[in-house]
């Protein structure tokens, strides 16, 4: 038996989902990672071929998490859906940005500094000093730009594809309001 939607519900539900979509995401890149550290062509393939199974996974997932939530209480309308694959895609934002600022910090040092100093080596021939200068004060603050950046990407994905599949999920009634029954309009246990 379904239980009544609660919005305490909605959120201990979108964390628990939106920890599991961010490990999830993790474990692909992961393996991403390691499918390109083979080299050659071989491992470009691989690491390709990961990286749209992974897309093509996290759609499918949403898309899951979705309809899985829509049938798991009653009492949803399209606004709790939508408010739950927002809720859903922050929680997995937050855990993939951390995750990737952890890597890059504790886990993989050594592979920021190659990358700072292979920026350094890259540029020093076009810019002048002033223009040097600047780049090294903006070092210290890469990990901060790039949890905000993988946050804000992956949110929007997050966000892309609650739009699309909600409406799918739980689609309007345009003659709700004519019918007397806007209250009931977009409820997925609505009898049929």
């Amino acid at each position: 038996m379904n239980k009544e939607y609660t919005p305490s519900a909605g959120w201990n539900k979108a964390a628990v989902t939106g920890l599991i979509m961010g490990l999830a995401t993790i474990a692909l890149s992961q393996l991403q990672g390691l499918a390109s550290s083979i080299g050659g062509i071989a491992g470009s393939l691989l690491s390709s071929a990961i990286w749209v199974a992974r897309i093509i996974a996290c759609i499918y997932l949403f898309k899951g998490i979705l309809t899985r939530f829509a049938g798991g209480f009653t009492g949803i309308t399209k606004v709790n859906l939508v408010g739950y694959g927002l809720k859903v895609a922050l929680f997995s934002a937050l855990i993939v940005s951390g995750f990737a600022v952890v890597e890059m910090l504790f886990i993989k040092p050594d592979t920021y500094a190659e990358a700072i100093s292979q920026m350094r080596e890259a540029y020093s021939s076009v810019m002048d000093s002033n223009s040097m200068a600047a780049m090294e004060k903006m070092f210290p603050k890469f990990p901060a730009i790039m949890f905000t950046t993988s946050m804000v990407y992956c949110f929007i994905w997050g966000w892309v594809l609650t739009t699309i599949f909600s409406g799918r999920i739980m689609p309007d009634d345009p003659f709700s309001d004519v019918f007397g029954n806007g209250d009931n309009a977009n409820r997925l246990d609505k009898e049929q």
